[in-house]
């Protein structure tokens, strides 16, 4: 997920803080808030949802806020610090605190604590070492004024938030534990602020996405949401607990710790300073990288929900050239050779690179200037995004679980990554990852947000608002279909749902190729999760049961996110995406 995390003095201005802010009371106290600039809408920032995770709750699960506002009243016309990063040293994040455990929230005008109103609760990306809530890509005014309220929780990321040691207190998954409390912080709350707790959707992009489709398949997942939009990152499988003990215990070891207090002790520059040595290197393994990230560890994510699958209805797409923007981090260039691109298929798929390479054989792309770029992408975008999302497609459908399916296609005219790359590479990324998300919240003018001077086309405003519409009748009916978008529920045998490209039209949704990467699974042996047995869903497994496969070439694409493309300045400011 692209993430642009910026100071606080960068962002304020864009919000209108200075405008007389609005007031809500909850148990805790008065909120006072503001308003969106030249609108009725009004925002609430930086609210706490838990106690701030340090010292002695420091990789521990976080414990609800339950304190009093100081004077009975809270200042929440500010935004906060993201939680601390660890990513490239190369990304400047602006703010950044291990005290980040904060929420946003924008009303729509005229809502009342009677008004019912539909609740989006957005989940960013960042590959779960980077990202936070206060990216003005996220502004939540457009939303706002669509008449629905957004709700951006802050998780915390890397070792502070999926750090886990075995048969150690640090049991990891604090991020997902962190998102768990912030919507039961919503549960409980978001009455006050005219949003009803009984039409929460849960939505996010790239990791976000992961994260939203692992509470989509808890057991207590019904009780928080009652529907899902995975962008960009649905379907994937977990790591091990034996992957993650072993990157948890190098870790340790990099630290010169050997209990918790150490850990607990160690300042969070150094914490940041250190990368764990992780197993070897294993051919078509989705974990092959020194990103820590959740894991099945039977308690918190019990089941893996590849195995599982969702629990309420939900969205899975994709966009249509998700792999380019990895190809050009890693190569820095469109130009790959041949001889690149063979390695590429041995270092990836090893026995099977031979039929990989004549499925996707650079005959086949020649049409493109650059056909191993080309070849590369389109690889990466299928084992990757594409057929993660189609497994978890077809188990929905399996389940009695309502589920809808889009590509996005359209190459957007505002390009926030129009001066990262070099010029001859933008026609070749396209649609490709995170291109979707300003249409997502609506914002379509003044790109790259905030004081850009680049606007959407009339059409483009038009799929802003199908999908705004959308995502907001997901989270009040269940269902995506409104009076302008009939929208088809998922049927493998027809594969209809939503392409966009320069409208929203109904149509079949191309995932052919699954069914090449499902015969590559078995023809070395490799049993997804995704697909075994019926016994994982009813049985409580060890977690080290559970494969840590999730799709061909997930790898690649992981080891592309943990050198963290540090190449990126956008508007002064440095950018970082997964």
């Amino acid at each position: 997920m692209y993430s642009l995390l910026i100071s606080v003095a960068f962002f304020a201005p864009a919000w209108g803080l200075s405008q007389i802010s609005n007031s809500v009371t909850i148990s805790a106290g008065t909120l006072q808030g503001g308003f969106c600039p030249g609108s009725a809408a009004s925002f609430f920032l930086n609210v706490p949802f838990a106690k701030p995770p340090v010292g002695d709750l420091r990789f521990s699960s976080p414990q609800s806020y339950s304190g009093k506002y100081l004077s009975g009243t809270y200042d929440a016309s500010t935004p906060g610090a993201a939680c601390i990063q660890f990513g490239s040293t190369f990304v400047e994040t602006g703010a950044t605190s291990e005290d980040c455990l904060y929420l946003d929230i924008w009303v729509p005008p005229n809502a009342t604590s009677t008004s019912n109103l539909p609740v989006k609760v957005w989940i960013y990306g960042g590959g779960e070492d980077a990202g936070g809530i206060s990216d003005p890509l996220y502004n939540g005014c457009n939303l706002a004024e669509e008449g629905s309220l957004l709700v951006s929780i802050n998780y915390r990321l890397g070792p502070l938030g999926f750090l886990a040691l075995e048969n150690s207190e640090i049991a990891g998954n604090f991020g997902i534990e962190d998102i768990l409390l912030g919507l039961q912080w919503i549960q409980s709350n978001i009455a006050a602020f005219g949003g009803s707790p009984k039409k929460v959707l849960l939505f996010g992009q790239s990791a976000g996405a992961t994260n939203v489709f692992i509470v989509s398949a808890l057991p207590q997942a019904t009780s928080l949401i009652n529907a899902v939009v995975s962008e960009s990152g649905a379907g994937r499988d977990l790591a091990t607990s034996d992957v993650t003990y072993a990157v948890g215990a190098s870790y340790a070891s990099t630290l010169n710790c050997s209990d918790v207090a150490c850990l607990r002790s160690k300042p969070a520059s150094d914490l940041n300073a250190t990368n764990p040595e992780i197993p070897g290197a294993i051919i078509y393994s989705s974990i092959n990288s020194n990103i820590f990230q959740p894991y099945i560890d039977g308690k918190v994510i019990p089941f893996s929900p590849a195995v599982v699958g969702t629990k309420v209805p939900t969205i899975y797409g994709s966009n249509a050239n998700e792999g380019a923007i990895f190809v050009l981090g890693q190569y820095l260039s469109t130009n790959i050779s041949s001889d690149e691109y063979n390695s590429f298929l041995q270092d990836n798929f090893g026995a099977a690179a031979q039929t990989v390479a004549q499925y996707y054989s650079l005959s086949t792309f020649s049409a493109s200037p650059f056909p191993a770029f080309s070849a590369m992408s389109t690889i990466i975008t299928d084992v990757s995004y594409f057929c993660p999302a189609y497994r978890a497609l077809n188990l929905a459908a399996q389940n009695g679980i309502p589920a809808w399916t889009y590509l996005f296609s359209h190459t957007p005219s505002c390009l926030w990554y129009q001066n990262l790359f070099p010029p001859q590479a933008l026609p070749l990324v396209q649609a490709t990852h995170t291109a979707e998300i300003p249409f997502v919240f609506g914002n379509v003018n003044n790109l790259p947000l905030p004081n850009g001077t680049c606007n959407f086309s009339p059409d483009e405003e038009a799929i802003s608002k199908a999908l705004m519409s959308a995502w907001t009748s997901m989270a009040a009916t269940g269902n995506p279909s409104s009076s302008d978008l009939e929208w088809p529920s998922w049927n493998a045998t027809q594969s209809l749902g939503i392409n966009i490209v320069n409208s929203t039209t109904v149509g079949v949704v191309n995932y052919t190729a699954c069914e090449f990467w499902d015969a590559i699974d078995k023809s070395l042996n490799f049993t997804s999760s995704g697909n075994a047995s019926a016994n994982a869903t009813t049985t409580a497994t060890t977690p080290k049961s559970t494969s840590a496969h999730s799709g061909a070439g997930e790898n690649y694409l992981q080891s592309i996110l943990s050198l963290r493309i540090a190449l990126l300045v956008l508007l002064g400011s440095v950018v970082a995406f997964l």
